[in-house]
């Protein structure tokens, strides 16, 4: 063989003069003829390199031409073949047909139309495998392309989490800035302690969700002083309050910084009266010191088995202290 281009067809035939009539009538230079004479023969040639096309008479030395189909196909029709025979009776054409060749040819033999048949049938051969082998290419790459498209609509998809992320932080984040700002305005206008300590409940509720709350403020030397109580829909009574406030007020003087409790675990720290009242209440006591250990006033955000505070309630009260705590003792 040549190239790869290059057809190989096998001629069977015990005649001489018919192998070689045919060898010469079918070879070209995209054709290689090889012959055999017997089936023992053909299936040596078989052995050597692919067979594309097989001429075979139906009556060989050694056995019938239809066994050499079906010890070289796969499977019937797999190799196209042309069958000749010398004795056209139907059971002879029926037997050839099961085989499932091209082409069933009498003898004498039509030369130019069998060499016209075993040409045609390899361009059509040729072109199915072109087809084949386009097609089969076509969906490698469209698979590529589909691969490359979904790995770019994942990166993007990343990309618009990430920017939507980065956006709704720094959105969070002017929108916490607005917040103080508007809450530092209020400070400075605030006419009195309450004017202080509405304006702290609002912003609260407004960034952290509603809460009950106590606030506490000591004046000169007195100690801390419970001076109002908020809520939806309405605050405690003041006798809880007072329950709730003290045993807390002994705890957060140990520390200067905000503290969240969860009472249900704390109950026994206090009066009897109102425990069965404080499962699953959660507390975030914040501390007001402008300076130093002195300690302006007191404020206590508590809710009643809904939501516990988070790590941003306490960022939040930590961020207010100040501010709250110097805004209170001006108004002492």
């Amino acid at each position: 063989m040549s190239n790869s281009d290059t057809a190989r067809i096998l001629v069977v035939d015990d005649e001489a003069e018919i192998r070689e009539l045919l060898s010469d009538a079918l070879a070209d230079t995209d054709i290689e003829v090889a012959v055999a004479a017997s089936g023992q023969e053909a299936m040596a040639v078989a052995d050597q390199g692919r067979i594309d096309f097989i001429v075979t008479d139906m009556r060989l030395s050694d056995c019938c031409g239809l066994d050499v189909l079906d010890k070289i196909n796969t499977t019937p029709g797999d190799i196209p073949s042309i069958v000749i025979t010398g004795y056209g009776s139907a059971e002879a054409f029926a037997e050839a047909s099961r085989r499932r060749p091209v082409e069933l040819m009498n003898k004498p033999l039509d030369v130019e139309r069998l060499r016209d048949t075993v040409r045609g049938e390899i361009m059509r051969r040729g072109d199915l495998r072109r087809w084949k082998w386009r097609t089969q290419r076509m969906r490698r790459v469209a698979h590529r392309i589909n691969r490359q498209r979904k790995f770019t609509a994942d990166k993007l998809r990343s990309a618009c989490a990430e920017l939507t992320e980065a956006y709704e932080t720094l959105n969070g984040k002017m929108s916490f800035q607005e917040a103080l700002i508007g809450y530092q305005q209020d400070l400075i206008s605030a006419g009195d302690n309450d004017d202080v300590f509405r304006s702290l409940f609002r912003l609260f509720v407004g960034r952290s969700g509603p809460v009950f709350g106590i606030s506490l403020v000591s004046a000169q030397d007195q100690d801390l002083q419970i001076i109002g109580r908020f809520g939806v829909p309405q605050p405690d009574g003041l006798r809880f309050c007072e329950l709730l406030a003290w045993p807390i007020v002994e705890t957060v003087m140990l520390g200067p910084k905000p503290l969240v409790m969860d009472l249900t675990d704390d109950a026994e720290m206090f009066d009897k009266s109102i425990r069965r009242y404080l499962a699953g209440v959660n507390v975030l006591a914040l501390p007001l010191r402008p300076s130093g250990e002195e300690t302006s006033g007191l404020v206590i955000f508590y809710r009643k088995g809904e939501q516990p505070f988070t790590e941003a309630d306490l960022a939040l009260a930590e961020t207010i202290a100040n501010p709250t705590a110097l805004a209170i003792r001006r108004e002492a």
